[in-house]
């Protein structure tokens, strides 16, 4: 099955729409849409569930607008998609891990985890952290798999100085590699924090980064699979919208 994301231009750019079955991660600085993309989902995958069938959204920085979400579908008034969403705030990596449990009972048809790393970030240090991650995700890729569901995680970035490498020819033609860390202001570049253990896990990837914050524009690239150029959307009150000019 295939959700919509609310973006005739975004879905193209995933061959349809988010899809049940596999991890989607969906990465980018704050103010990107990463959450306003999550609320589109959850009204989007409301006219494909079945009876008893519900949603998974699982907070863990506070993100979650309840009264977004019933703008997003024009039901202001009405309830009925909220009383689809099963609402957990995660406070802590227990609490985040301890809901997936909650999956093999509730059979979701779409999870969302917002923002999936960022109580690992000060719960854990080092390799220990990347490996409790790992085995999160894990257990999300194998839920995605085995019920059939759409997995949405969000993630943030972070600047890393770039390091450039130089070659000095020294004695005797000796190559020394050396390599320097810059710091100027054009010397940070922007990545996913950490990407190397979420891709591991992840099957699509999508980044999105702001073009025009006054007009909320944004580009959405797909990093895994790579595919077609950049498309661009527009926030606005019912969600998304094509037409950014």
């Amino acid at each position: 099955m295939i959700i919509s994301t609310g973006s005739l231009s975004l879905d193209r750019l995933l061959g349809g729409g988010i899809r049940t079955g596999l991890v989607t991660d969906i990465y980018g600085p704050s103010g990107t849409g990463k959450s306003q993309l999550c609320f589109s989902l959850c009204v989007n995958s409301a006219k494909y569930l079945k009876q008893n069938e519900m949603i998974m959204f699982i907070d863990t920085v506070g993100t979650f607008r309840p009264e977004r979400v019933s703008e997003i579908a024009n039901q202001q008034r009405n309830n009925e998609i909220l009383d689809k969403i099963i609402f957990i705030r995660a406070f802590s990596t227990n609490d985040q891990i301890k809901s997936i449990k909650k999956i093999y009972d509730i059979k979701p048809l779409l999870i969302i985890i917002d923002s999936a790393t960022s109580l690992f970030s000060t719960e854990y240090k080092g390799a220990s952290r990347h490996l409790v991650l790992m085995n999160h995700l894990h257990e999300l890729s194998f839920a995605a798999i085995n019920f059939d569901c759409a997995v949405v995680i969000t993630n943030m970035v972070r600047n890393f100085p770039v390091v450039r490498t130089i070659t000095n020819h020294g004695d005797n033609n000796i190559n020394k590699v050396i390599n320097t860390t810059t710091t100027t202001s054009n010397s940070y570049q922007q990545r996913e924090f950490m990407g190397t253990s979420v891709s591991i896990y992840s099957h699509i990837k999508l980044r999105l980064q702001i073009v025009n914050s006054e007009k909320s524009i944004i580009e959405a690239s797909l990093m895994q699979p790579t595919r077609r150029s950049p498309v661009s959307f527009k926030i606005i009150s019912r969600g998304f919208s094509d037409q950014i000019k």
